[in-house]
């Protein structure tokens, strides 16, 4: 694997989150209030195998095979989560509306005085909440904001809670330049009950002075942290940051983050380090979304989930749309009962390869990997495969990973070094399927469409095969969970 797969900088990220808890705490207080798991749409999500999702598409059925006499008990795994939601803002009074007023907040459109543009938006939208708004509007214009607190951070839009922020179509709030290795457009820090809605959100990272040393790649444009809870991203552009579109932290303390975080529907495009990451989320659902062209400075991945000290568990990606981001489309270095599902992936207008992906996930993770459709055209610095595990001999988790039901053209799946894989129902085309050292592994009704030479490229496997094709015929695979199978010759690795 390249050496830089190491995603998001540790150092700089900690840094950023102790500064952010020291000079930016919330009153938690506020947002203490018992809430319920609620839906990611008007219909319930909660469904079971053999139901569908509410947009249609089959829930698959993950009812744990291992245990019919086929692979010994010590495969037994442990439960498999269910597919997880994430529960809706409760606004109290969403529909008592607030349209700022540009004249008599003194708001001008592109106006040169960002600071003064930055304090008059929020002093509007913190009157509107006193007063005991529900949904703020922005008025249609070219909004530049940002106000330096310091020599590393831009703050610019803080939104209470209790709020929607809501953009007109015509609304763009941007970054003004900065020399800052870190900022945020729009900030969610401690808050619960937040919507954000429409409009675009741009960063300066054409603008931006790259000066003073570090890697300026924390400019987002939008950002959740500091434990907030029950947030809604949708209808937005998210552009030019030079960090990531979104990024989601925990707070302060180990273990923690963020709940209940919605993305939805959003145009996620040229950030230069991320789409969304994902460093410490639990009951997240990012779905209906188009993010490529993600690209500039390592991982550039569309969606990354890399905890460092805190959780990132019970996400949900959900039929978004990933093209041209530089690094990969997902990878998971650390979640748990994470579900990407019914995703396209596609290389096509990646400048050179990707570095990793498009799919990546790393020994301790696990997670269901359904129904996608995978298109390899450039492949990546490890090959053309669509879906890559990397393992170390040492995989821990109890739980299975699944890899059903998708679909990849001119690329692959590739496992190795890891245990308790459940690989069933996938199409490969022009591609083949490669597994070394694996271990509790259910393997059938595989399809692979390729002349091209090797196909199923096994070494070392331990579990059990059956119905897989190659070309439409049976191909036989005679793996047992006791003996090691191989049935490519040591010159061909």
């Amino acid at each position: 694997m390249p050496a830089h797969t190491r995603l998001i900088r540790i150092s700089a990220l900690l840094t950023l989150i102790t500064l952010l808890t020291t000079a930016c705490g919330e009153d938690r207080d506020e947002r203490r209030a018992e809430h319920t798991e609620g839906d990611i749409s008007d219909a319930s999500n909660d469904t079971d195998a053999g139901q569908t999702t509410p947009d249609g598409h089959d829930v698959p059925d993950l009812v744990d095979e291992t245990w019919d006499g086929r692979l010994p008990e010590a495969c037994r795994t442990a439960p498999r989560g269910k597919r997880p939601t994430a529960a809706e803002p409760n606004i109290p009074n969403l529909d008592r509306e607030y349209t700022i007023e540009l004249a008599r907040w003194n708001i001008q459109h592109n106006a040169p005085n960002h600071v003064q543009t930055t304090d008059a938006i929020n002093a509007a939208i913190t009157w509107a909440h006193e007063n005991n708004y529900g949904t703020v509007h922005l008025p249609a214009g070219l909004y530049i904001v940002g106000k330096p607190t310091n020599n590393k951070y831009t703050e610019a839009i803080k939104l209470p809670g209790n709020i929607a922020f809501v953009l007109d179509d015509a609304a763009i709030i941007e970054m003004a330049p900065n020399d800052t290795w870190n900022y945020c457009v729009v900030e969610v820090s401690g808050k619960t009950d937040v919507i954000i809605s429409g409009g675009t959100i741009r960063g300066d990272r054409d603008e931006h002075i790259y000066e003073g040393g570090g890697a300026h790649d924390e400019g987002h444009t939008i950002c959740v942290w500091q434990e907030s809870e029950r947030v809604r991203i949708e209808n937005t552009t998210l552009t030019h940051g030079t960090g990531d579109g979104i990024l989601i932290v925990g707070g302060g303390d180990d273990g923690s983050s963020s709940k209940n975080i919605t993305i939805r529907n959003n145009n996620i495009h040229n950030q230069r380090r991320q789409g969304v990451s994902i460093v410490g989320g639990t009951n997240v659902v990012i779905e209906n979304n188009e993010i490529h062209h993600i690209a500039g400075t390592a991982p550039q991945f569309g969606i990354d989930i890399e905890s460092l000290k805190y959780n990132s568990q019970d996400i949900l990606i959900h039929n978004n749309h990933f093209h041209a981001n530089k690094g990969g489309d997902f990878v998971n270095m650390d979640g748990k009962n994470v579900w990407f599902e019914y995703n396209i992936c596609d290389q096509t207008g990646v400048d050179g390869r990707q570095t990793d992906g498009p799919i990546v996930h790393w020994t301790q993770t696990d997670q269901v990997i359904h129904g996608n459709t995978i298109t390899v055209t450039t492949g990546s610095s490890n090959g053309r495969w669509g879906i890559i595990g990397y393992g170390t001999n040492e995989r821990k988790n109890p739980a299975a990973n699944y890899i059903i039901n998708n679909t990849f053209h001119g690329g692959g799946i590739h496992m190795a070094n890891t245990t308790r894989m459940h690989v069933t129902g996938n199409t490969i085309n022009d591609w083949l399927i490669l597994g070394t050292d694996v271990s509790c592994l259910l393997f059938d009704d595989n399809k692979i469409n390729y002349q091209g030479g090797e196909n199923y490229k096994f070494r070392r496997m331990l579990g059990t095969a059956q119905d897989n094709l190659l070309n439409d015929q049976s191909f036989d695979l005679p793996m047992s969970p006791d003996e090691p199978f191989t049935n490519s010759p040591p010159h061909m690795w």
